[in-house]
């Protein structure tokens, strides 16, 4: 793949704790507005756990009827509606393409077992008629937060390699769920009162429609917003590895995040960071040994101090509100994103805000 090409934001939706679109998910993280609320899930030790739910007025809102199985819940029924809800705030305006690539990021494998099945997503999908995808272009990534990004590569294949005009690329996670909570909760890695290194909880969902024509993209005061190739990388010494933990596989992932762009230094980086202390290592290493692509003051945001940790739809949500900021940043004209799961997937991604009169006229 060429490293010049470049998937340009058509369109996005998000549903999180603090924003039932886009739009609001960005603005209410920019305000620092928490989600944050004690719920009624206790921990081991018989203690509220905080998480960050979306409320309940938005899945009211969803009338949308799906397959129900036996092992249908509460968590599947979130999962299903938020993604609905945000693919649909996406292709509100329908593209010309009557079918799309949709290409799906779900957790990794840590997680496979407290998550929708994805044939019953599949089913539920292609069900509802009105939604521009077959079976043959629809696409699983299991990589958790990183998948996000991840599925950015596969997306611009599909746009330059196959000739598609868009393609789709979200997510759609909940860890509303008690067997779920209670298997992370084992590992003393969840936010409550007696515990402060852990986690807040969320769910949330967003997508990204992507296409490889500037002219197509999301303009704001005549800019747009271009995703260039991501790196990934993996770290061997992962959540559930013995292996050392040394940061390595972020580092890598920004190496190569940063050879497949090349404009100047980056003014700020959005991260999956969550609150535990775990993943400041990394971060620590990978900005030390790429100090020479960052700006000497530059920013780290992690949006998940406001709409806790979405699992799998971290990486595309980061994607989304960060898009937002720069579009609204007069001074800002490039950031990193990056997520990192809790296996051995690291992924980083550098956007540009480009104004579209450059862009067409270098065509």
């Amino acid at each position: 793949m060429d490293s010049q090409q470049r998937a340009y934001i058509a369109n996005f939706g998000t549903i999180t704790a603090v924003g039932d679109s886009a739009a609001m998910t960005a603005a209410s993280v920019k305000a620092g507005v928490s989600g944050y609320q004690l719920s009624d899930f206790y921990n081991a030790q018989q203690k509220p756990l905080t998480l960050s739910p979306v409320p309940e007025s938005v899945f009211r809102q969803a009338d949308i009827e799906f397959i129900i199985y036996d092992y249908y819940s509460e968590q599947y029924d979130r999962i299903l509606k938020m993604a609905f809800i945000a693919m649909q705030e996406v292709l509100e305006q329908r593209p010309e393409q009557q079918s799309i690539p949709l290409i799906l990021a779900i957790p990794d494998i840590s997680e496979k077992d407290y998550y929708l099945d994805t044939s019953l997503l599949l089913e539920n999908l292609l069900e509802h008629k009105e939604l521009p995808f077959t079976a043959e272009t629809i696409h699983f990534i299991a990589g958790g937060r990183a998948a996000g990004i991840q599925g950015i590569e596969l997306a611009m294949d599909y746009l330059y390699q196959k000739g598609a005009a868009y393609v789709l690329l979200g997510s759609s996670d909940s860890y509303i769920d008690t067997a779920r909570l209670n298997k992370i909760d084992e590992a003393e890695r969840l936010l409550a009162s007696n515990r402060y290194d852990g986690f807040v909880a969320g769910e949330g969902a967003g997508f990204l429609l992507l296409t490889r024509e500037p002219q197509k993209a999301l303009q704001l005061d005549k800019h747009i917003i271009a995703l260039n190739r991501p790196g990934y990388a993996e770290e061997p010494g992962h959540l559930y590895s013995n292996d050392a933990y040394r940061g390595e596989g972020l580092d890598k992932a920004f190496k190569m995040a940063f050879k497949y762009s090349h404009t100047q230094p980056v003014d700020v980086i959005y991260s999956s960071m969550n609150g535990e202390h775990f993943w400041a290592k990394e971060h620590g290493v990978a900005c030390l040994r790429n100090k020479h692509f960052l700006s000497d003051n530059v920013v780290t945001e992690h949006p998940a101090d406001c709409y806790g940790d979405l699992g799998a739809a971290t990486g595309t949500v980061l994607i989304g509100v960060a898009a937002i900021h720069l579009l609204q940043n007069s001074r800002t004209t490039n950031q990193l994103v990056y997520a990192s799961a809790d296996t051995r997937q690291r992924a980083a991604m550098v956007m540009e805000k480009l104004c579209i009169e450059d862009v067409k006229g270098a065509q």
